[in-house]
């Protein structure tokens, strides 16, 4: 990799993506993504890389993936941040007692919305009120399933939501989505989760619309 000048991090995101999809070569991992992003590679080209562009690129290297080997290899590629895709830990709490929302966000590490609602690792579930919002949910991701099957059970995982807050979702998986009564949100760039909770909270504090006051919860009686 020192012969094309890679900039560090984006070394160490190639790096950790071969490891990812256990027995590919770096050498071969980098020749592919120069080939079809252009040099020089950079941070950018690699965290805009879509999924369904990033699994036809991966088909030329092996048909051997999984899923789950593809999706995490991506994640890597593509998170905001660089390291191994770590799920983050829910701390003890107590239900909020005044009116809130359940937010699901997708995510491929720590508490990062980061994920595209068809490759995503998992899907974090968070309580948010107009004041505050804390973890309550991390439902992870059963990336063996294909086609209708993985639709609906993704879908399924949205369960309880008001809102799903995700980088992009397909047309028809917004449709079931919506069905499902949660309200799909696509955010233009990958952020910190509580970046976008913080921005849902001054919304409930400063006259939302109707419909998403009407979506808040009755306080929990003390």
């Amino acid at each position: 990799m020192d012969s094309i000048a890679l900039n560090e991090h984006v070394a160490l995101r190639i790096g950790l993506a071969a490891k990812a999809l256990k027995g590919v070569e770096v050498k071969s991992l980098l020749a592919l993504l120069t080939t079809n992003l252009g040099t020089p590679l950079s941070e950018e080209k690699l965290t805009s890389l879509s999924p369904k562009k990033w699994r036809s690129m991966a088909a030329k290297l092996s048909n051997d993936f999984s899923r789950y080997d593809l999706d995490n290899a991506y994640a890597v590629l593509s998170s905001l941040t660089i390291g191994e895709t770590d799920e983050p830990t829910i701390s003890d709490y107590q239900p909020l007692s005044e009116p809130s929302l359940t937010v699901a966000i997708t995510s491929n590490r720590e508490q990062q919305l980061d994920g595209h609602f068809g490759s995503c690792l998992r899907i974090l579930v968070y309580q948010v009120s107009q004041n505050t919002h804390q973890l309550v949910d991390v439902r992870s991701v059963n990336t063996q399933l294909k086609g209708e099957e993985r639709s609906v059970y993704l879908v399924s995982l949205l369960e309880g939501c008001d809102l799903l807050f995700t980088l992009s979702i397909g047309g028809p998986a917004a449709a079931k989505v919506t069905r499902a009564g949660v309200h799909p949100v696509k955010v233009k760039a990958p952020c910190a989760s509580q970046i976008q909770l913080d921005e849902l909270s001054a919304v409930l504090a400063n006259n939302p619309p109707k419909w998403l006051a009407n979506k808040l919860a009755p306080a929990i009686p003390a």
